[in-house]
């Protein structure tokens, strides 16, 4: 009896970290292109590791419900947010600016994935804008006023 006990613990038991840990690998479909960062997306080395900026994130503000088993909640807010301070923001970083991505939806597609929660992974800064009409106008009402002609 003793041992029939035994093994039913046993069993429950390791149901239950099966469980655990299934609830949390889940969390990589919820992110746009969370497939090709897995676990580190939201942690520093892997899952079981301590979260990232951007696991802490969401862990504080964006799941369904507290504890493991709640559900990354991905859209414009999250997307918005800059959770590593790299300048980029954790759409851009992931392939969806807008947070506009859903869960089923296909991976936005782009050159690369970078991780927001690491500050050495950034996509580069955008280009600087060119000059404007209004900028280009001016210069040449200077050009005009001082006699220099193209």
């Amino acid at each position: 009896m003793m041992r029939k006990t035994i093994l039913l613990t046993a069993a429950i038991l390791c149901g239950i970290a099966a469980e655990e840990a299934d609830a949390r690998s889940k969390r990589v479909r919820q992110i746009p292109n969370g497939s090709a960062l897995s676990c580190n997306g939201c942690h520093t080395a892997g899952g079981g590791s301590s979260l990232n900026s951007f696991g802490l994130a969401i862990d504080a503000s964006f799941l369904s419900s507290a504890g493991r088993g709640g559900d990354v909640l991905w859209g414009p807010e999250l997307a918005a947010l800059d959770s590593d301070g790299d300048g980029a923001s954790n759409g851009a970083e992931l392939g969806d600016p807008e947070g506009a991505w859903a869960i089923g939806d296909p991976d936005p597609e782009g050159d690369e994935v970078f991780s927001p929660g690491d500050s050495m992974s950034a996509p580069p800064a955008p280009p600087e804008p060119p000059d404007t009409a209004i900028e280009l106008s001016t210069w040449a009402q200077i050009k005009q006023l001082t006699g220099v002609f193209d």
